[in-house]
């Protein structure tokens, strides 16, 4: 690599063989073209650049000198022109031209979802609300209204401030106002769209006790690839094509920019749409931070819940969350429990706090009251690799649990063990994410000898032959990216040391707010002091475009 392409990417991470083939391609293909031969490190380093950045999960590069513009700007492999060319130059910003386009469509497709679009008169609006609001806040009034009475509802609201009795509150109010709507909730992942699914169905027993209007809503969510219908690197879904009334998308916090883009045009003309999520989470893993940046615009129907009523009885959790989310330098962390980042101790927190699940393993209890039983705790981790990542931390439990059920030290299956699937498998209705424990068959409710892996989903628990199995791996400890959308009644946090890139202000923030009732935070102190000075940024342009446009009534 040019000592250029170097200088261009120094700072950052460690320059991907991609990034530096990317650079390469685009300097021979100005070359090729005709572009001017001074120009060609310039294109080559912010080319590699521009990749690099989209790898880090930045919509945009930021060259900082009007020179650089200028001879990005007159490059044969820059546009905007006439074509698609591989780079897009917009302002002072350069992109991928994927990612141009796709920030583009979106600013354009949420601009013309926010307007007003009442689904009834207002007198009849008023009487479903007041029919549902029983208990309702302002806040969660007012998501309401905007559901009801605009194309594009974005809901923000932390862990236990009524996210998902709003959504269960519209679903009724929308299956009164339009007995033939047809409405689709789905989320970025399969785990996350079952949980919606059950969560949904548990508030909907509550405001629907005779089940009048639940025979006309959806069994069950799905991902939104399935809701596209895209099938790996399939072309997105046509403008228009989704035919629902009503679209509700929860852990939309997770929503890549181009994930995004495609779901937004392909909703139909008289669909309403909700996002659903917590601004204050992690983004995405790919590009973008859709759901910050919609939160941040002038749009017109933006609602953010504040009021925390799960936690109560765990005020000192709430409370160190809201210290991590609002912290500014000086302001005083609440008391915690905070303890020095220690592997084995760590292990022996957890082993204990599974001695029940794993003695209802043994005593042969319903696989249902096992996961329940692991449910109860687990660790969360900033970090895949190293003595306090996930992987190592796996491999000691994994030890434990082997000695225990009298297995050898290199059996993959065996009872108690918890796995996560790594590969979606929709024919079997196995999704990344979801978690399963190993169970003896008859323990999972059959007859027949041999182990099978218990999964709980949106319609209970179903049983898996090991030999049917995706690819799996140990999730007695999981990151903290995998557990979003999760909540556990106790949470071991494990987060990144000071200096690391991923000791940010949300992936602490995300860790902490998965635990209900009891948090442990194995850390150094100048690591959360860090932390919290330390929020994400990703450079992106989604929210000056919706400014430029403005809200519509």
């Amino acid at each position: 690599m040019t000592s250029e392409v170097e200088a261009a990417l120094r700072g950052a991470e460690p320059p991907t063989r991609a990034a530096r083939a990317f650079g390469r391609t685009l300097r021979a293909m100005h070359q090729r073209l005709g572009g001017d031969p001074a120009a060609a490190g310039v294109v080559e380093r912010w080319a590699a650049r521009a990749w690099q950045e989209a790898d880090a999960g930045h919509v945009c590069a930021q060259p900082d000198e009007p020179a650089l513009l200028s001879q990005l700007a007159a490059s044969p492999v820059v546009g905007p022109a006439s074509g698609p060319l591989p780079l897009v130059l917009d302002g002072d910003a350069l992109y991928l031209h994927r990612l141009w386009r796709a920030e583009t469509q979106l600013a354009a497709a949420v601009s013309a979802l926010d307007a007003p679009a009442p689904l009834a008169a207002p007198d009849a609006l008023a009487r479903a609300l007041d029919d549902v609001c029983g208990g309702c806040d302002g806040q969660q009034r007012r998501a309401l209204e905007c559901a009801l009475g605009r194309r594009l509802t974005v809901l923000s609201g932390g862990p236990g401030t009524g996210k998902t009795t709003t959504l269960a509150r519209l679903l009724v109010a929308f299956a009164r106002l339009a007995p033939r709507g047809r409405v689709a909730y789905a989320a970025p992942t399969g785990k996350a769209a079952a949980r919606l699914a059950q969560s949904l169905a548990a508030q909907l027993a509550r405001l629907d006790p005779h089940d009048e209007l639940r025979a006309r809503l959806p069994a069950s969510g799905q991902t939104v690839h399935r809701l596209l219908g895209l099938r790996g690197g399939d072309a997105a879904s046509e403008p228009g094509a989704l035919d629902f009334d009503l679209v509700i998308v929860d852990e939309a916090s997770m929503l890549d920019l181009e994930l995004a883009a495609r779901l937004c045009e392909a909703v139909g003309p008289r669909a309403r749409v909700v996002l659903a999520g917590d601004r204050d989470q992690l983004a995405s893993v790919e590009a973008g931070a859709v759901f910050a940046d919609l939160c941040a615009a002038p749009l017109g129907g933006v609602v953010v819940l504040e009021r925390n009523y799960r936690q109560q009885d765990a005020a000192h959790i709430a409370a160190l969350a809201a210290w991590v989310r609002d912290a500014h330098p000086g302001a005083r962390a609440p008391a915690l429990a905070l303890a020095d980042p220690d592997p084995l101790a760590i292990v022996d927190q957890a082993w204990a706090a599974w001695r029940d699940a794993f003695a209802a393993v043994a005593d042969g209890a319903d696989a249902g009251q096992v996961l329940a039983a692991f449910d109860a705790h687990r660790v969360l981790a900033a970090l895949r690799d190293g003595a306090l990542g996930v992987d190592a931390l796996n491999r000691a439990l994994a030890q434990r649990a082997r000695r225990l059920a009298g297995v050898s030290a290199s059996a993959q299956w065996y009872p108690g063990r918890l796995v996560m699937v790594t590969r979606n498998v929709p024919a079997l209705g196995l999704f990344n994410g979801d978690v399963g424990v190993c169970l003896p068959h008859g323990q999972g409710g059959g007859n027949a000898p041999g182990l099978v892996v218990a999964v709980a989903g949106a319609e209970g628990i179903r049983l898996f032959p090991v030999l049917q199995m995706p690819a799996c791996e140990d999730a007695w400890a999981i990151t903290v990216h995998k557990a979003q959308g999760s909540e556990f009644e106790s949470v071991a946090l494990v987060p990144a040391p000071a200096g690391h890139p991923l000791n940010t202000r949300e992936l602490l923030y995300t860790g902490i707010t998965r635990a209900r009732r009891r948090l442990g935070v194995w850390a150094e102190p100048a690591a959360l002091d860090e932390a919290v000075r330390r929020p994400t940024q990703r450079r992106a342009r989604l929210a000056q475009r919706l400014a430029g446009t403005g809200s519509r009534g």
